[in-house]
């Protein structure tokens, strides 16, 4: 993913942080775990969070191959502190997105869908400008780890 397209979702992470007052963590990463970018109202492991997303969809994913029937779109966690989805954003990405308030399951959901789709749409008007749509590879930009709290064990 170029700098530009980098730019581009961070803005779009912030925009819908700023806007949903539910949400408290938004990453986007790659299938396998590692954090692209983010936006927190708090301090968290990123990086922690983009592998555990990684994880959960994963096994979704797991299911998906031996039932034959069902397909995985996304993942959803609930606890009495909070909600964790996490969703597939095309073939190489993902969101995940978090929030400690009482909001109801399909809120938070939809506020997913909606951010993975608006991202999806900056990754296709790049395509279609000529520009570089994501490419998940070992050079790409991603966010730096932090030694911050880890909110599973919070």
């Amino acid at each position: 993913m170029n700098e530009f397209m980098l730019k581009r979702f961070q803005a779009e992470l912030e925009n819908a942080l700023e806007n949903i007052e539910i949400i408290d963590n938004i990453v986007v990463s790659s299938l396998d775990g590692i954090a692209i970018t983010h936006a927190s109202r708090s301090d968290q492991n990123i990086d922690s969070i983009a592998a555990r997303s990684a994880s959960f969809l994963s096994l979704g994913d797991i299911w998906q191959d031996t039932s034959g029937n069902l397909s995985c779109d996304n993942v959803i966690m609930e606890s009495k502190r909070g909600t964790v989805v996490v969703i597939h954003m095309g073939l190489k990405l993902l969101l995940c997105m978090t929030t400690t308030s009482d909001a109801t399951t399909g809120i938070i959901l939809h506020h997913a869908k909606a951010c993975g789709e608006q991202l999806m749409s900056i990754v296709e008007s790049a395509a279609t400008s000529g520009e570089n749509a994501p490419n998940i590879s070992s050079d790409m930009p991603r966010v730096q780890p932090r030694n911050l709290p880890n909110i599973a064990n919070g």
